[in-house]
C-alpha cells in the first residue's frame, strides 16, 4: 500500500524486509498496466510482519496515476 508519493518517490508498507539499494519494480495490482523501476533508500520494521520501505523513482512519475489506486506490486528487478 502507498503511504505517500512524490513524482521523484515514495514510502510504501510491505511485508518483507528489503535492503537499501535494491532495485524494484513497482506494478498495479489491479490492471497490472502500471509499472515504475525504483530503489530502496530505506526499509523501517514497523511490527514483526510490517515495514516501511523508502523507494526513489528511476525517473519521475505523474503521482495521480501512481495514488489512484493505492495499491502496488514490489518485486525485485531480476525477478519475473
Amino acid at each position: 500500500m502507498i503511504v505517500n508519493i512524490s513524482s521523484h518517490g515514495a514510502r510504501v508498507l510491505s511485508h518483507r524486509n528489503w535492503q537499501p539499494h535494491e532495485q524494484l519494480v513497482l506494478t498495479e495490482l489491479v490492471g497490472g498496466d502500471y509499472h515504475v523501476d525504483a530503489e530502496v533508500v530505506y526499509c523501517q520494521r514497523l511490527d514483526r510482519d510490517q515495514c516501511a520501505v523508502g523507494l526513489k523513482f528511476a525517473k519521475a512519475i505523474d503521482t495521480q496515476l501512481a495514488a489512484a489506486g493505492g495499491s502496488i506490486g514490489m518485486r525485485s528487478r531480476g525477478t519475473p
